[in-house]
């Protein structure tokens, strides 16, 4: 029986590894999502800071081609000055010219706020560049492990498997029945140990007369409330009393 038990033990052991191996099925491919994310959002941010500036270049050319033509405008009025024979229309020009100065001057401050503008988003796009890079290098260093480990993940599960029954057929069938059974409906444990007088699988009082039986190992003992496979730990059976 000692010898059973240490079966299961074993075989719980290479059940808490096939365990840990669903885990990182699960795990790895959602770091590789969020190293690709990364890059993909990097670019997205990239590209909307880009974009940004070329808008506000576009507006810059055309509020200085804006300025231009009200230059060009007043140039021609002041020509024009020179030729006018009535005080009225003097006046009018003059107005038209004095309201195309303001024009111009108004067009400058919102230049001068777009380049405040602008320089705000030239800092953002660096930073932008830079984490792009960053992001790539990551995906560079770890894309490949990752895929790897991926890759191989079902393999070691099933190579741990069969280890695990290997070691599975030297029990009786209903023993290994009741043990697939709590690895199945026991979160992938069916062994606990004793832990200070409890089961360390849900926390059960085990009582003294089992405590005993865990001792002398002579017999397969369950937890009387969760039903695992209940032992004590093979480096302690010469220490623990109960």
């Amino acid at each position: 029986m000692k010898e059973q038990l240490k079966v299961l033990a074993e075989m719980q052991k290479l059940d808490d590894k096939i365990g840990q191996y669903r885990v990182l099925q699960d795990i790895l491919p959602k770091q590789l999502n969020e190293i690709n994310e990364k890059v993909e959002q990097a670019t997205i941010d990239l590209l909307a800071g880009e974009t940004e500036k070329a808008e506000i270049n576009k507006l810059q050319r055309a509020q200085e081609g804006e300025i231009k033509t009200h230059q060009e405008q007043i140039k021609k009025y002041s020509t024009q000055l020179s030729t006018i024979k009535t005080n009225k229309e003097y006046k009018a020009l003059n107005s038209e010219i004095a309201y195309l100065k303001d024009k111009i001057s108004e067009i400058e401050s919102q230049l001068l706020a777009l380049m405040d503008t602008e320089t705000e988003v030239k800092a953002r796009i660096v930073d932008c560049k830079k984490a792009l890079a960053e992001a790539e290098a990551n995906k560079k260093a770890k894309e490949g492990d990752l895929k790897a480990q991926i890759d191989t993940l079902e393999e070691k599960i099933e190579s741990t498997r069969a280890e695990r029954n290997k070691l599975a057929v030297t029990l009786p069938v209903a023993l290994i029945k009741r043990y697939g059974n709590m690895i199945k409906n026991k979160g992938n444990q069916a062994v606990a140990y004793s832990h200070e007088g409890s089961c360390g699988g849900c926390g059960f009082v085990i009582r003294q007369q089992m405590r005993i039986e865990l001792q002398l190992r002579e017999k397969v003992v369950y937890c009387e409330n969760c039903g695992r496979i209940l032992m004590n730990h093979i480096q302690e059976d010469t220490t623990e009393t109960g």
